[in-house]
C-alpha cells in the first residue's frame, strides 16, 4: 500500500523561524541593557543558542523543500526568505561574539538599535504569519519594516557621528564594527521583506 507523504506548510515552518529569530534579537536587547548585572553574559550564551536552534530550524525547512514535489510559492522564495531570516539571527549571534572578542560593553546608542530591531522583528513574525490567509495585513506588516529599517540606519549613522568626536581611535574601530553588525541585521530584514513581497504577489 502507498503511503502519501503529509503535506508541509511552509508559511508554519517560516513562522517558527521567525520566532525563534524573534527571541534571539530580544536577547540580544536584555544583553545590551544589563551591563555590569549578574545576568549579563547569560543573555550573550542565550543569543549563541538560539542561533543554533535557529540553524536547525532552516535545516528542516530546506529538508522538507528538498522533499517537496509542490509548493506554494516559488521554491527559491521560500529558500531565500528562510535564509534571510537566518542571517539577522547571525549577525545578532555576531554582534555578541564581537563585543566578546573585543572586551566591549554595550552603550545606548548600541542599545537603541537593538531596540528597533526588536520592533522589527515582531513585525517580520506577523507579516509571515499573515501571508497565507491575511496578504493585506502581511504587506503592511512588511512595509513597518522597512520604514523601521530607515530608522535603524538613521540612527547608525548618528551613533557614529558621536562615535568619532572622541579620542580613542582602538574603541572608535571596535564600536564602529559592532554598529555596522547592526545596522546590516536591519539591511537583512528588509531584504527578508522584498522577498516576502515578492512571495504574496505571486499567491
Amino acid at each position: 500500500m502507498k503511503i502519501f507523504r503529509k503535506k508541509v506548510n511552509f508559511f508554519e515552518l517560516l513562522t517558527a523561524q521567525c520566532e525563534i529569530m524573534r527571541r534571539g534579537v530580544d536577547a540580544l536587547y536584555k544583553y545590551c541593557t544589563t551591563a555590569g548585572e549578574a545576568d549579563h553574559e547569560s543573555y550573550g550564551d542565550m543569543v549563541i543558542a538560539i542561533e543554533d536552534e535557529g540553524d536547525m530550524a532552516r535545516r528542516v525547512l530546506v529538508d522538507e523543500l528538498n522533499a517537496t514535489f509542490i509548493t506554494p510559492a516559488e521554491r527559491n522564495d521560500i529558500f531565500d526568505l528562510s535564509g534571510m531570516l537566518d542571517e539577522v539571527l547571525d549577525y545578532a549571534k555576531n554582534t555578541i561574539d564581537e563585543m566578546r572578542l573585543f572586551k566591549l560593553d554595550p552603550n545606548e546608542d548600541m542599545a537603541k538599535m537593538v531596540a528597533i530591531l526588536c520592533d522589527i522583528s515582531v513585525h517580520i513574525q506577523k507579516a509571515v504569519a499573515s501571508t497565507e490567509k491575511h496578504k493585506n495585513i502581511a504587506k503592511d506588516e512588511a512595509f513597518k519594516v522597512k520604514s523601521l529599517e530607515n530608522e535603524v540606519g538613521a540612527r547608525y549613522y548618528k551613533a557614529l557621528s558621536s562615535l568619532f568626536e572622541g579620542d580613542d581611535f582602538k574603541a572608535i574601530f571596535k564600536y564602529r564594527e559592532v554598529y555596522r553588525h547592526l545596522n546590516t541585521t536591519a539591511d537583512k530584514a528588509e531584504m527578508a521583506m522584498d522577498i516576502l513581497l515578492d512571495i504574496i504577489n505571486s499567491l
